[in-house]
């Protein structure tokens, strides 16, 4: 099969768009031409779903507006408004970029696909959506929703994580790209792959492109895309000790580089790769805790492991019997709401059944 334009890429670009036209999508983001609101979306959309990413995007942009805002802000006020979305090496590459397009670029966003490609946590996907929908540039996108839709369409069998997968997909991405608005199309190829050609459940029988669809004529469309099994996730259990002294106030730690919540505050922890309980785990300490409340277990799923917190709150005489390293803070119960926690830990505090409850 040729990797050009072909009749059949020709029937496919112009169905696509038809049924982009009768099925429009509403997303706060569509439609503009502004690269940094373009962008932002994008960062916040990569390991994100549609519906939890909009309330995070409007938040995003009433605290940093534009590029300008986003390079002045502080760190911990930017993982505070970035707080629940997780990956939050994304957040800190966003603020290392604007700092380096106001620095550098005198606050002009890059109108290249190269440029863009070359900025800190964008890849091909991103890089061509930015080029594509801010400047009208002739690049393909390939998410997950527009390879789905490719390999079902074209009957494509190469795993599509692989590196013969991803180039075979680009082809033919760029095979049918509507050059003369690929912003338009690319966003049709998105929404059509996340309503209509869904993973799960797709509406084959009333799709106008079965005609031309490989998975559909060959009654394998469940097959496609073929993707490598992934690993099976690790198991963490994580500890945490809530511990105030009689003054009402929390001693906390800012996590360091080298993790997944690098940045952010967390209580006292104790990390197990089993279960096991608080008694055992009280043993070991320096300190004598007196405990006074235990939650139940919370857990949090990664893409590459299962978090499963427990939380105890214990009142101490002294705080500074604890540990009090460079990157140990103490704070009091009403300040720990502007500080930004993992995610699992702020569902802990903002649960109405635990003591340490931050809804003011």
């Amino acid at each position: 099969m040729s990797d050009k334009a072909t009749d059949k890429d020709e029937r496919v670009r112009r169905l696509i768009l038809r049924w982009a036209n009768e099925n429009p999508r509403d997303l706060p983001w569509k439609g503009t031409k502004d690269p940094y609101v373009i962008w932002v979306s994008e960062i916040i959309l990569q390991q994100t779903r549609v519906r939890q990413g909009i309330p995070y995007f409007h938040r995003f942009l009433d605290a940093f507006p534009d590029i300008e805002t986003l390079a002045a802000a502080d760190e911990d006020r930017l993982l505070k408004v970035w707080e629940g979305l997780g990956y939050y090496r994304r957040a800190r590459h966003m603020h290392e970029t604007a700092r380096e397009i106001v620095e550098i670029k005198d606050g002009r966003f890059p109108d290249t696909h190269e440029d863009i490609l070359n900025l800190k946590g964008v890849g091909s996907y991103t890089a061509a959506a930015i080029a594509s929908f801010a400047y009208d540039l002739p690049h393909a996108v390939l998410d997950g929703n527009v390879a789905r839709v490719i390999t079902r369409i074209y009957g494509v069998f190469n795993d599509i994580q692989s590196q013969k997968g991803k180039r075979r997909l680009m082809a033919l991405a760029d095979a049918i790209l509507d050059r003369s608005d690929p912003g338009r199309f690319n966003q049709a190829m998105m929404d059509f792959g996340a309503r209509q050609c869904t993973p799960g459940k797709p509406a084959c029988d009333d799709c106008r492109l079965k005609t031309y669809c490989y998975a559909y004529q060959h009654d394998c469309v469940r097959d496609l895309p073929v993707k490598k099994k992934k690993k099976p996730k690790r198991d963490r259990y994580l500890y945490y000790l809530v511990i105030r002294d009689r003054h009402g106030r929390y001693w906390l730690k800012k996590r360091r580089s080298g993790d997944i919540w690098a940045g952010l505050h967390e209580f006292y922890l104790c990390e197990s790769g089993q279960y096991v309980e608080w008694s055992e785990l009280l043993k070991g300490l320096s300190f004598s805790p007196k405990v006074e409340v235990t939650s139940d277990r919370y857990r949090q799923i990664l893409s590459h492991q299962r978090i499963f917190a427990f939380f105890a709150e214990v009142l101490v005489e002294d705080l500074s019997r604890v540990d009090m390293s460079p990157d140990t803070v103490v704070e009091s119960r009403k300040k720990l709401q502007n500080l930004a926690f993992p995610r699992i830990i702020d569902c802990y505090l903002k649960d109405n059944n635990v003591n340490l409850n931050l809804t003011f």
